[in-house]
């Protein structure tokens, strides 16, 4: 394993990390507003009185004043974005891993091929200098899939447009979008993808080694 893999093996493992103890801090938040009896108790511990919470605001202690930095809202308010919430943090979690990948492969294009130049789109870039199919790869029109979903969740607000199906056409991407469909993802996406990507990273590192080889041999 070189160190450009080992490297995004390292990133992914982190982001995956924070992924797992976010998630399971949301639910165990999540899971005592919406129970009175769990309020009381974490009340108890951390007050000392029991207290059933009707609002909730956030906090900070300044020179041991108490500022407000986020106002009151409902209770039920808040458990009615619970939904939004952990989809907001799906979609950080998997731009973040394709961040990784997308570091990967400038890492490769610099220190193989002494890429200089600033690099826009190392996926498309990647394939250029090494003649390497990404989308023929293993998992290689899932990753295709995933790279213009992350461009959507970031730029589009999660929107499928016409531009997007037109893209996944060209590559030859199966899916089910329709125009005006919202990107929807959850906690299987993100485990799945935490997989695959290592599995397409794998890959490609097999057959980029292939590749330098030939290249050396000239």
């Amino acid at each position: 394993m070189n160190n450009e893999l080992s490297t995004l093996y390292s990133d992914l493992a982190s982001v995956f990390f924070r992924y797992a103890h976010i998630s399971g801090a949301l639910e165990t938040y999540m899971t005592v507003l919406e129970d009175r009896d769990l309020q009381k108790a974490f009340s108890k511990i951390v007050l000392g009185t029991e207290t059933e919470w009707k609002q909730i605001h956030r906090f900070m202690n300044v020179k041991g004043i108490n500022v407000k930095w986020y106002p009151e809202l409902p209770v039920h308010s808040i458990i009615g974005e619970k939904e939004s919430l952990f989809n907001f943090l799906y979609g950080v979690t998997l731009s973040r891993m394709v961040d990784h990948l997308d570091f990967y492969f400038s890492s490769i294009l610099r220190n193989c091929y002494k890429l200089t130049e600033p690099i826009s789109s190392p996926f498309t870039q990647f394939m250029l200098r090494t003649g390497i199919d990404l989308h023929a790869r293993k998992h290689g029109a899932f990753m295709s899939k995933l790279v213009q979903d992350r461009r959507k969740i970031e730029h589009n607000r999660a929107q499928i447009d016409r531009d997007l199906l037109n893209e996944m056409v060209k590559q030859h991407v199966n899916h089910v979008y329709k125009e005006g469909d919202t990107i929807q993802k959850n906690h299987i996406d993100v485990v799945l993808t935490y997989q695959v990507i290592r599995e397409f990273a794998q890959d490609v590192e097999a057959e980029l080694a292939k590749v330098m080889n030939k290249q050396n041999a000239v």
